[in-house]
């Protein structure tokens, strides 16, 4: 039970790290289609988990980021791997603000009526000039690729992270990132801005402490494998335990409404007084230790089931956890037109059922065929 690689490995990518990457893209478009019941609703429960796929995402993201722009290019001059960074940060910014002011003005001169307009778009009388400053400076968000925001800030923060990582200071990129995270509860009680808007704050932990571990994921495997079988066993028994423990929980309180209405009514009592403590913008505590031993046991199953993972489910999971940013900008379109379609409707089952698989299949097939990948970042 508590067999990790043993040996660390070098490629440009990590395929358990792919592998899980996918899921949470797949857990974020259903997510997003909110099409339930559908038969998918197991995937992420709804969304109603007080964790949700995108600490994954982000999480991954960095640690990806740390092997391959971190840790495999240590021989090369800082420079190289900063530019690299920065580069990505740039195309993801102008990326985002495209996506809100389209988002916006589609919103505005074509479907300002329909019901299925996701909520959150500037009035349609605002100077369009005010609209464009607010995306510019993010004091704006529309759309339904917001969190593309958060990974620009983060990517054009990377170099001054990186260069600590380099200078053997990683614990003072920890201590900075954790002093900004609990930073987030003053910020918004003294900055004029919603919680939503200051969500760089905080998630930024979970970034560059995936950053952090990425640059020296082989030392903390050669480590791990140092450590006597007993530890092991009881660090790994004790992860997977408190996760399906939790995870059972979590769904159970979640989906309140299936239960008889006297056992409903109580258990959604409960679900109602933990949400504050599982607060999404500020990344509370509790979440961020419960996401923690989510992650682990999420990596401890991809690692002891890969070999059936890739035979099964491989043909979605690999191409979008590798096409990540793709995948994400893509779903950002179909979800918006999907919601538009059926004017903020709940479809029946089947065709729940059959317009998830539909969405997912569209964004299959763009990756097969490559469709603009020349212009939408990868």
């Amino acid at each position: 039970m508590s067999d990790l690689p043993a040996t660390p490995r070098q490629p440009s990518r990590l395929l358990g790290f792919d592998l899980l990457r996918g899921y949470f893209l797949v857990a974020i478009v259903l997510n997003h289609l909110y099409w339930y019941p559908s038969g998918f609703d197991i995937v992420a429960a709804r969304g109603g988990l007080f964790v949700t796929a995108a600490e994954g995402f982000f999480l991954l993201s960095g640690i990806i980021l740390g092997i391959i722009r971190g840790r495999k290019l240590i021989a090369e001059p800082f420079k190289k791997a900063a530019g690299l960074l920065l580069n990505r940060g740039v195309q993801l910014y102008v990326a985002s603000i495209i996506l809100m002011v389209f988002f916006t003005l589609l919103g505005w001169w074509f479907f300002i009526d329909n019901p299925g307009l996701k909520p959150g778009i500037r009035p349609v009388d605002q100077p369009l000039v005010e609209v464009l400053w607010g995306a510019l400076t993010y004091q704006y968000i529309y759309g339904w690729a917001d969190f593309l925001r958060l990974y620009a800030i983060f990517l054009l923060v990377s170099p001054l992270a990186l260069w600590l990582l380099r200078i053997k200071k990683w614990y003072v990129l920890l201590v900075l990132s954790i002093g900004a995270w609990a930073l987030f509860p003053f910020a918004t009680q003294t900055l004029p801005y919603s919680a939503e808007l200051l969500m760089p704050i905080s998630w930024q932990l979970i970034f560059f402490g995936g950053l952090t571990i990425g640059f020296y994921w082989n030392t903390i495997i050669e480590w791990w494998n140092k450590r006597t079988m007993h530890f092991r066993t009881v660090v790994v028994s004790t992860t997977v335990s408190v996760a399906i423990s939790t995870i059972l929980i979590n769904v159970v309180l979640s989906q309140y409404s299936l239960f008889p209405s006297g056992i409903a009514e109580y258990l959604q009592t409960i679900h109602q007084n933990l949400i504050p403590f599982f607060n999404k913008e500020q990344l509370t505590l509790p979440r961020l230790l419960l996401f923690l031993v989510w992650i682990g046991f999420g990596y401890w199953i991809v690692h002891r089931l890969q070999a059936f993972i890739v035979r099964w489910f491989g043909w979605i999971l690999i191409p979008f956890g590798s096409n990540s940013l793709y995948v994400y900008i893509l779903h950002a379109f179909l979800v918006f037109f999907a919601h538009l379609l059926l004017q903020g409707q709940t479809p029946h089952f089947i065709f729940s059922f059959f317009g998830s698989l539909a969405i997912l299949g569209l964004i299959l097939l763009a990756i097969r065929t490559k469709f603009l990948m020349k212009i939408i970042p990868r």
